[in-house]
């Protein structure tokens, strides 16, 4: 009996450990959520009869809803269904020779939404493991006229494809897009920006102060909820880095940690001083050209992490409803190593 005891407890240890060491490798087998259908609104608009803009509208607008007309009004920037010169305007969008062109490129780079459905089955069922009261969006897809990857509007969760072609698409160098971001414009980028887009609207910023450790405590969060949505996707993905600009983070951790303490910059609420480490660009410059931007929510996700290690009973639930970052540094005892 003694022996039997002892294997128990043996295995229940190396259970607890495994656990402890990969806490977001959760079993979504037997979650059960609605089948995912996209609709292609891409299709749509490019198939549409432009000889009745008013009548092919009126059925588009019943098949996606008020989405339709947040589509045409503020992506598309046509002035919406009711606005005097909409059908002129969105005959001209669905008739443009380059449009029409990147619309193919779509087709032949999405010939089917397999991929995506695949991907959102799974990243819905980790999410009604966590949140089984919160409701699901729907996802379409769509094509923006090269203004948006994804927006969140209208319980729609919409991806702009032609954002996704590949980062060498000709589209991008007639836009002349800057190399950090054509970087992650390819189809393995679109789970990752979907996740946070939908986050950001689904987990709207709540933080009770509005300085530079409350907005990266924040985004930290939003970060680790994309860890428990996309388990097996590489962090280089879910946060927009190249592996160097990875691994140039992990390796400095303790320098850019200890920088912000010596600058006093956890407390300030000045926006030109929050921006140098929070805003889009090819490097932090604060740094070095090595060190990428947004550096400042690379750290809150990594006190997130170690917050969420060393209180495990904390749900995700109870994460996202925590307003006071100060408590959250105090309960992490985020100290980086040298």
């Amino acid at each position: 009996m003694k022996k039997i005891l002892v294997y128990l407890f043996v295995l229940s240890a190396l259970f607890l450990a495994s656990c402890g060491g990969k806490p977001l490798n959760v079993d979504t087998s037997g979650i059960i959520i609605p089948e995912i259908k996209i609709n292609r609104l891409e299709r749509d608009v490019f198939n549409m009869d432009t000889i009745d803009i008013k009548t092919a509208s009126e059925k588009l607008q019943k098949k996606y809803g008020q989405f339709y007309n947040s589509y045409t009004a503020g992506i598309i920037n046509n002035g919406g269904l009711h606005d005097s010169s909409f059908q002129l305007r969105m005959k001209q969008f669905a008739a443009d020779k380059d449009m029409r062109e990147a619309y193919a490129d779509c087709q032949k780079t999405f010939p089917t939404t397999d991929l995506i459905n695949k991907d959102f089955t799974d990243i819905f069922k980790h999410f009604k493991y966590y949140f089984p009261n919160r409701n699901l969006p729907k996802v379409t897809t769509m094509m923006s006229g090269f203004n948006y990857s994804v927006v969140m509007l209208d319980s729609t969760l919409a991806i702009g494809l032609e954002m996704y072609l590949g980062s060498t698409n000709k589209f991008y160098q007639m836009l002349t897009l800057p190399h950090y971001k054509t970087m992650f414009m390819n189809k393995e980028n679109i789970a990752p920006d979907a996740v946070r887009a939908w986050l950001l609207s689904e987990f709207p910023y709540n933080m009770n102060k509005g300085d530079f450790l409350s907005e990266i405590t924040y985004l930290g969060k939003i970060m680790y909820l994309t860890d428990a949505l996309l388990p097996s996707v590489h962090d280089s993905l879910k946060i927009q880095y190249s592996q160097q600009q990875l691994n140039y983070c992990r390796q400095n951790e303790f320098n850019v940690w200890s920088y912000f303490a010596a600058q006093k910059l956890l407390y300030t609420t000045d926006q030109a001083e929050i921006m140098k480490f929070t805003s889009e660009g090819p490097f932090t410059s604060a740094f070095s050209k090595e060190a990428p931007p947004r550096i400042g929510y690379w750290m809150g996700w990594q006190i997130i992490k170690q917050y969420m290690k060393n209180n495990p009973t904390v749900s995700l639930e109870a994460l996202m409803k925590e307003t006071d970052a100060q408590k959250i540094l105090i309960k992490a005892k985020y100290k980086p190593g040298k």
